[in-house]
């Protein structure tokens, strides 16, 4: 199972002894998909919700009369609709505890941080090489429609990596389909937690890391990898948007029935964000990473069910639904979940 983002988890943090961090955001959006459509691509007229949504249902876990309640995630969202945050106020009102998305902090001295990020920072091409080169003939073309219908006619695209223009790509096709990246749900739900006095729980698992071991992936490897995240994007370009605003909308509007036939057994996500985090991964060679966090969120979870009455939680909706996710195992373990249908 893998997260939308990186590693199935909700974000992963750099932490260096000054502080430098960095984390990745989740999502909202809206309107109607209606760019120019060169030949081969197929038209779109997927509209995103706008104004007051009711949001998200919520999970409930219980084991007697101790209840946590999980609150879903999703990336992209509508751009413009407003989530109407009742729901959610009612439940922090009688909680006790806000466990945050759980996430890796490693952290290491900062000479091995830059050279771990030099790599994935890097966004030209070694040696001048351009897309033409480094694509297949059938790729190429594809990328030279898409690139016309939403990155228009800049010829400095074609020497950049494949990994930094599968995200400039998949960033323009979001946004002329009325979604985004950028509604950060777990800040606003921390803020509100906040508001109705409910401890903030970080779920982290912290790595010292104090030596790099060596490379296991070769440059060739790594180009490959950016290469296929390309094909990727441009398969869900292509695709997928008008399911990626019909998820986003049932999201928006609470319809988690919808949401859940939506998500199963595809990935809509895009693959740049796991790339990216890919590298620091497989130059730490930390290949368990998400087993770690994971374990490191059921034992939060599970002591917080302990410790309160009411507890809540953020999950993306993938470790929600998965037949292998979070709330699966727990429910595994002997706790009662339900679905948002479930409940009385």
């Amino acid at each position: 199972m893998q997260g939308k983002i990186a590693f199935f988890l909700a974000a992963l943090i750099m932490a260096m002894p000054v502080g430098a961090q960095s984390a990745m955001p989740p999502a909202a959006a809206a309107s109607a998909i209606k760019p120019p459509t060169p030949e081969g691509v197929v038209s779109l007229q997927a509209v995103t919700v706008t104004g007051e949504q009711p949001g998200p249902a919520l999970w409930r876990v219980r084991r007697g009369d101790h209840v946590l309640w999980v609150l879903g995630t999703l990336s992209p969202l509508p751009k413009h609709a407003q989530w109407q945050t009742t729901q959610i106020e009612k439940v922090l009102a009688n909680a006790k505890e806000l466990l945050e998305p759980p996430s890796a902090e490693l952290k290491m001295p900062t000479s091995l941080f830059n050279r771990l990020a030099l790599e994935p920072s890097a966004r030209l091409n070694p040696d001048g090489a351009t897309l033409q080169k480094l694509l297949t003939p059938e790729m190429y073309d594809r990328w030279l429609v898409l690139r016309r219908q939403y990155l228009g006619n800049d010829d400095a695209l074609e020497y950049l990596r494949p990994i930094v223009v599968a995200q400039q790509l998949y960033a323009m096709a979001l946004e002329s389909a009325g979604l985004t990246n950028e509604t950060d749900v777990a800040a606003i739900v921390r803020k509100l937690a906040l508001k109705h006095g409910v401890r903030v729980i970080p779920v982290t698992y912290q790595l010292m890391i104090r030596h790099a071991p060596p490379l296991t992936q070769t440059i060739d490897q790594s180009k490959q990898q950016g290469i296929a995240c390309l094909d990727q994007t441009m398969h869900l370009v292509e695709h997928d948007m008008g399911t990626l605003t019909k998820r986003a909308n049932a999201w928006a509007t609470g319809d988690m029935r919808t949401l859940q036939n939506l998500s199963q057994g595809t990935a809509y996500e895009s693959c740049v964000v796991a790339a990216i985090n890919g590298d620091f991964a497989q130059q730490l060679n930390i290949p368990d990473l998400p087993q770690r966090i994971e374990k490191a969120w059921m034992e939060a979870a599970e002591s917080s069910l302990v410790r309160n009455n009411r507890s809540v939680a953020l999950l993306s909706m993938e470790q929600i639904l998965a037949p292998d996710g979070f709330l699966a195992k727990l429910k595994a373990r002997g706790y009662i979940v339900q679905a948002p249908d479930e409940q009385n």
